[in-house]
This record gives structure tokens, C-alpha cells and sequence, in this order.
């Protein structure tokens, strides 16, 4: 890295070398996910491509690294790729029937994915609902949690 400055065809270069480091054969070996199908390649192929979009915007490698690794960002992730983490504020982006489309009502594993998600906030909650984009008749009973909670709804 030192001997050039960051640019897309110098960072396809080292993302070439650490991948060749990483050792592919190795990686679907001891990683189940990656056994079969061709999801190591496509994991390789998003990282190369993203390392070069931040190469081309950045000055120098530490700002460059510093954006592929969402420095100064706000992470988008489904409810399940939340699982583990923690946030001090988290904001369910369309806490609607569109976009919880497979929620059925009454159905005690709707209502965990529900709190998986909740639970990942450490100090707020902002539940985001758009009248625009539909209703909110399947999730009403969230809401009622919520409701029956103590949380406020404020119309924006």
C-alpha cells in the first residue's frame, strides 16, 4: 500500500493479494457457509468492488479504509442480520404490513423476531411508519405492544 496512492486498479491489486493470502480452499474447509454453492466467490467478488469504489473517493489508504469499513455510516441490516448486535439508538424503517410481509398475527415467532430486533437497542427505539406506503392491519398487534408500553406515537 505504501508504494501507491489509492486508486480502483491499485486496490484490485491488494484485494487480489489478500485474497490469495486468505486462501479460498482453506476458508470453504473450515466455514460450512462456504462449502458449497458459490457464495465464497460472490463474498469475494462484493469485496474487491468495494474496496476499489472507496479507493477512488479517498485521499489516502487511511481514509480509504476508514470508508470500507463504514466509518461515520449508519448500518441497514435485516432483523436476522442483527442478531447479536448492539445499538444506542435502532430504527425500524417501515413498521408496516409491506414490510413485514410475513408476519401473521397471534403467531408467537412474529412477535420474537419482533423483540430480536427490539432488543438490539441499548438506549432508544424509533419505530418509523409511513401511511403512504400502506397499512398497518397484520402488525396492529406490535403496535398495541408498543402502545401498551408506554411508547408515544408522534405523527411527523
Amino acid at each position: 500500500m505504501a508504494g501507491a496512492s489509492p486508486s480502483r486498479e491499485s486496490a484490485v491489486a491488494l484485494a487480489v493479494k489478500v485474497l490469495e493470502y486468505l486462501d479460498g480452499d482453506a476458508i470453504q474447509r473450515n466455514y460450512l457457509q462456504y462449502a458449497h454453492g458459490d457464495l465464497l466467490q460472490i463474498m469475494a467478488e462484493a469485496f474487491v468492488r468495494h474496496l476499489a469504489d472507496c479507493a477512488e473517493a479517498a485521499l489516502d489508504w487511511p481514509a480509504c479504509l476508514a470508508a470500507f469499513a463504514g466509518a461515520g455510516r449508519i448500518p441497514l441490516m435485516t432483523v436476522h442480520k442483527s442478531k447479536g448486535l448492539e445499538y444506542d439508538t435502532i430504527a425500524f424503517i417501515g413498521l408496516d404490513d409491506r414490510a413485514w410481509w410475513s408476519h401473521v398475527p397471534g403467531n408467537p415467532e412474529g412477535i420474537a423476531t419482533f423483540f430480536v430486533a427490539l432488543s438490539r437497542a441499548k438506549q432508544r427505539a424509533l419505530f418509523l411508519f409511513c401511511h403512504a406506503r400502506g397499512p398497518r392491519e397484520k402488525v396492529a398487534e406490535l403496535f398495541d405492544l408498543l402502545k401498551n408500553a408506554g411508547v408515544q406515537e408522534t405523527d411527523i
